[in-house]
């Protein structure tokens, strides 16, 4: 079973391990916003596993600026005013030069105001709204796809594959309403039709209400956007109830701990995401096998979403030769950081492109990529 709230202790160890007490003037400072509580806080600890393993490879390589790279993390719980607390303590009292996070789309937004009175530059890895990028806000950056450019690279595929009556089942927030609207935007302009939309809470473990209006209209693919706990709450209850439509999904679809939690129903489910860890490049496997040697699991797109936006952040500081916010800012516009996904690059308006997103189907031997695209650039 996968708890999805960490122990205190457990907590505790996670956030002390991330900075040294005694951090010198010459050491840089980052901060960075994780749900290592609530519903999410599984997905959160995976991303913080691969944040640190990156702040490991920085220093290990030298460090920035002449000090070390220093992480301090403050839990977000993927809610937008406790992750503004996280925010506000982070730059103004932790004195951190650069943030990272907060996870869910609408905590990302509600610290990317922070960062922009604060004049510091906000770098995400997970938020995948894509309103975030349409704020003119120029001090924010997202290192991953949004829903929208997923759908676009994705819809031809999945209409293709024999997609006709479609049927959403995504969480109610700014990523599940995403999803629904983008999606249903690239599949009926290939001419397949949305027969049901339903969202459901968080905090909700009974779907079935959701998942009869579904079944009742007959679709022959349900979408959903969930993480690990409720991926795996939406395919068991699917199945319970005798939907035999195909799933597919953003989110932990892919992931090994999804996979431990439905078992056999995790067969033929096909997961759109940024990052899958059976990738073929010799960075992606020395990646992959460092991560399980330390943690004993394969990585998750959180977990190279961590790892991702530490080095772009580090990247970004040796190149600006300072911690002035401006010089960094600049510094992100001019990223090309060859990532386990390919090259990351930044438009003007802070939106990663030039990477690859997978579709990823789970089968009985383990993953199998059946579709790459590269994001492009908006």
């Amino acid at each position: 079973m996968i708890h999805t709230r960490l122990s205190s202790a457990v907590l505790a160890l996670a956030l002390s391990a991330t900075v040294s007490s005694g951090a010198s003037a010459a050491d840089v400072i980052v901060g960075a916003i994780y749900p290592l509580t609530g519903p999410v806080a599984y997905d959160g600890k995976t991303k913080l596993n691969g944040a640190l393993l990156a702040v490991e490879e920085v220093n290990a390589s030298g460090g920035v600026l002449g000090g070390k790279f220093k992480l301090k993390v403050e839990d977000g719980a993927c809610n937008p005013s406790q992750s503004v607390s996280a925010a506000e303590k982070l730059i103004t009292q932790t004195k951190a030069v650069a943030i990272l996070g907060a996870f869910c789309s609408s905590s990302s937004g509600a610290v990317m105001e922070v960062a922009k009175k604060y004049k510091i530059p906000h770098l995400t890895g997970v938020s995948t709204s894509q309103d975030l990028t349409r704020q003119g806000n120029q001090w924010f950056f997202r290192a991953t796809g949004t829903s929208a450019l997923l759908g676009q690279a994705f819809g031809p595929t999945i209409v293709k594959a024999g997609a006709k009556r479609i049927a959403f089942l995504v969480v109610n927030d700014d990523w599940g309403r995403a999803v629904a609207s983008s999606y249903a935007k690239a599949l009926t302009a290939k001419g397949a039709k949305v027969v049901a939309t339903e969202f459901f809470s968080r905090s909700d473990t009974d779907l079935f209400p959701y998942i009869t209006k579904i079944k009742a209209q007959k679709p022959d693919v349900v979408i959903s956007a969930s993480n690990t706990q409720l991926a795996a709450n939406v395919t068991k209850q699917l199945r319970q109830l005798g939907v035999k439509a195909k799933l597919m999904g953003e989110g932990a679809f892919t992931s090994e701990a999804y996979r431990k939690l439905v078992g056999k129903l995790a067969t033929g489910v096909v997961g759109l995401v940024e990052y899958v860890p059976s990738i073929g490049s010799a960075t992606n496997m020395a990646f992959v096998k460092k991560y399980k040697s330390r943690y004993n699991e394969e990585p998750s797109k959180f977990s190279a979403a961590g790892y991702h936006a530490v080095h772009i952040m580090a990247d970004a500081i040796k190149r600006a030769g300072s911690t002035n916010a401006e010089k960094i800012r600049q510094a992100l516009l001019k990223t090309n950081y060859a990532g386990l996904t390919g090259n990351f690059k930044f438009a003007a308006n802070g939106q990663a492109y030039n990477f690859n997103v997978y579709m990823v189907k789970n089968t009985s031997g383990g993953l199998e990529i059946v579709g790459k695209a590269a994001i492009p650039k908006p």
